[in-house]
């Protein structure tokens, strides 16, 4: 049971939901969006960060979400599509480390 926990808050799923729920919340200009991915990507960029010993600042993209929500709540469009950005990079980046991987 803890591990489909585990694979549901920090695997893909948590991943394809929280990007799924920043771009609606870039394109529709919902904040409410963002602060949900936000929300749900901290256990997964913690995860991918090496908790509890912090060997990446990736644990640091859902700081960035959530100052895009912030930006977008007081109609700050482009500073919020600026701060999601590296979030999309560091998914990017993990789709194609895995891809990579498995060849």
């Amino acid at each position: 049971m803890l591990d489909f926990l585990l694979a549901l808050l920090a695997g893909w799923p948590a991943i394809l939901t929280s990007v799924i729920l920043a771009i609606h919340g870039l394109i529709r200009n919902n904040y409410r969006s963002l602060l949900g991915a936000a929300i749900l990507a901290v256990p997964f960029s913690w995860f991918l960060s090496g908790f509890p010993f912090i060997r990446s600042p990736i644990f640091l993209t859902p700081a960035l979400l959530f100052g895009a929500a912030w930006a977008m709540r007081y109609g700050r469009e482009m500073l919020a599509w600026t701060l999601a950005i590296p979030f999309f990079l560091v998914v990017i980046l993990l789709l194609f480390a895995l891809g990579s991987g498995a060849s």
